[in-house]
């Protein structure tokens, strides 16, 4: 008997050691205006105990990815278990469809730097600019959690010129209309009638394109263009992600206007180019260090909440990880320059581009 105990004791410890040393995974999509908040955030669950991360983070240049895979243990959430995070972002619209639809997205399979390998794989969670009821995804509802504020910019091309310094809401929906409009509409000077100012933008992926259209009062689909190599405008669909609209505006394919999350706005001329929406920009000072004062009182209305999504009834091990994503996410954003806590706010909308109260 004494022998048996023994070895149903044994048998205990053992299986409760390997679910201890079992892999947890996680899978997370969506907005990409906001991947640099989200990525800052995981590094901080892991902390030291990170062992990995693909791609490295040469310089700082991984919070900018699109794919990114991290491993490593998170003790406060899951003890000694490791923890693979794959993170595969392509807009918050899509992000939505993820959860309501549950197509498989591509993510990079490990964590070893340079890796290459994908898999393919459901989300668990989605990061979203706008509310689901903006999406064409508002069926089953998702639970939502509000985990930030994210400020928006309408940024010009550096080769559009210096007194293109504002854009006002008439002009932003005849731009939105027809995707171009001549320089002098912007300028105001005749020598510019025969120059062409380009919309360039997101594709319908997006949140930061749903939010345009909801704020700048647009009904319809707004008309995009794109330079080709040559430097030749084209209709576009649209950019997957706001990395390809700052590459067009850092370029010297002529004058054009983009819209764009304040951490791809930094990467056209180091800032300088944003433009005043209605004489007002989302921030006072440099852009190194902002005081958000228009978006937190209510004096610039280019802004949506940052939404976490999941499914209904999903595991444990996902709530756990979302809530504690979700705090990591909140502690970001006390310092952050790119976007705002939930509670710094003055004002609040109860949907994507409607009125402002405080």
């Amino acid at each position: 008997m004494k022998k048996l105990l023994t070895m149903l004791t044994l048998s205990s410890v053992f299986a409760a050691a390997t679910v201890q040393a079992q892999e947890v995974d996680f899978y997370i999509t969506g907005s990409t205006a906001f991947r640099a908040n989200t990525y800052r955030a995981i590094r901080t669950l892991y902390a030291a105990n990170l062992t990995g991360q693909n791609p490295a983070d040469g310089g700082g240049n991984a919070s900018g990815s699109n794919v990114v895979t991290w491993s490593g243990t998170i003790p406060a959430s899951f003890g000694a278990q490791t923890v693979v995070i794959r993170a595969s972002y392509s807009g918050s619209a899509a992000g939505v469809q993820a959860l309501v639809q549950n197509p498989n997205i591509t993510f990079y399979a490990n964590a070893t730097p340079g890796g290459g390998t994908t898999v393919s794989h459901t989300a668990d969670l989605a990061l979203s600019d706008v509310f689901q009821s903006t999406t064409a995804y508002t069926k089953p509802v998702l639970v939502d959690s509000t985990v930030g504020v994210q400020p928006f910019t309408y940024t010009k091309s550096v080769t559009t010129p210096a007194t293109v310094t504002n854009i006002t809401i008439q002009q932003l929906q005849a731009l939105f209309s027809g995707g171009v409009m001549p320089l002098s509409y912007f300028t105001g000077n005749a020598a510019d009638d025969a120059s062409l100012l380009y919309l360039v933008g997101r594709d319908t992926s997006s949140g930061t394109r749903l939010t345009a259209q909801a704020d700048g009062l647009f009904i319809g689909s707004m008309l995009l263009w794109a330079p080709d190599g040559s430097c030749n405008w084209n209709v576009s669909s649209g950019f997957s992600s706001g990395s390809g609209v700052s590459g067009v505006l850092s370029g010297s394919c002529g004058p054009a206007i983009g819209y764009l999350g304040v951490a791809d706005s930094k990467n056209v001329n180091a800032g300088a180019n944003i433009l005043s929406y209605d004489g007002v920009k989302p921030f006072y000072g440099s852009i190194t260090a902002p005081d958000y004062t228009p978006v937190i009182k209510g004096l610039y209305s280019f802004w949506s909440y940052e939404h976490l999504f999941q499914r209904n009834g999903a595991p444990a091990n996902v709530v756990t990880f979302r809530n504690a994503l979700s705090g990591a996410i909140n502690t970001d954003l006390a310092t952050s320059i790119t976007a705002l806590q939930v509670s710094a706010m003055k004002v609040s909308r109860a949907a994507d581009g409607g009125p402002i109260s405080p």
